[in-house]
């Protein structure tokens, strides 16, 4: 019988102290933006630049046998 007090009030302070670390990161806005950060990546707004494409065919075309141009 004394064990189960003991298992009583050790599961108390489980309890508690998930609802303060709960507490906690709510206040300090931790799941504010979860949702819209799940989607960024999927996102299609930001412009893909091809300047690493050119710069590697410049540099195939320096490094180019003279005789594969004709």
């Amino acid at each position: 019988m004394e064990i189960l007090i003991l298992l009583i009030f050790v599961s108390v302070i489980l309890v508690g102290a998930a609802v303060a670390f709960f507490v906690w990161t709510v206040r300090q806005g931790t799941f504010d933006h979860a949702d819209r950060l799940a989607l960024l990546p999927l996102d299609d707004e930001s412009p893909v630049t091809p300047t690493v494409e050119r710069e590697t065919e410049r540099d195939e075309d320096e490094y180019a046998d003279s005789t594969d141009r004709l």
